[in-house]
């Protein structure tokens, strides 16, 4: 495709309730010019948490799609264990401009993420959306809320549109 169309953009809209890493690979290719990607996982298996995300970064830098990735959306219903490996896949994506996470809340790492782009921002990265769901203890809630303002502040501050809800 690459050789009859050398523009080429791909759009690519995964919604799985599939935990095989396998089922990712079929759908994603190297060198696969990927600009936006919309990934959903709405798989409830509480023993393959995380597993699925961290299989979905390793494979999108394998195939070099963070040359050519401009927005990224994820959606994960059940938690990320570690959502601090999405860091050095974000680093490497140089012209990624919008970033969206709806995360259920129990995701780890978001702090750590956030935190990250205060001395190491994606250089494209303009727009950043995170919406957390189903905080139920007030105590998190709160906790949460405190952590994200303090660096939502300071990121906005350095350039950055950036949102976090906790719903």
């Amino acid at each position: 495709m690459n050789i009859l169309c050398l523009d080429l953009q791909v759009e690519l809209i995964i919604e799985t309730c599939s935990p095989f890493q396998r089922d990712v690979e079929f759908f994603i290719v190297p060198n696969m010019p990927i600009t936006l990607l919309k990934y959903m996982r709405l798989d409830l298996k509480p023993f393959i948490r995380g597993m699925i995300v961290r299989g979905l970064f390793r494979r999108l830098l394998e195939c070099n799609i963070n040359d050519h990735l401009v927005s990224l959306s994820l959606e994960s219903l059940p938690p990320i264990l570690d959502l601090a490996s999405f860091i050095p896949f974000l680093q490497a994506c140089k012209k990624l401009k919008c970033l969206e996470l709806s995360l259920v809340y129990a995701t780890n790492g978001i702090d750590h993420l956030i935190e990250s782009w205060l001395d190491n921002r994606p250089e494209s990265l303009e727009e950043v959306l995170i919406d957390i769901w189903d905080i139920e203890d007030e105590d998190d809630y709160t906790n949460m809320k405190n952590k994200t303002t303090e660096y939502v502040s300071r990121l906005e501050f350095a350039g950055l549109k950036i949102k976090v809800n906790l719903l």
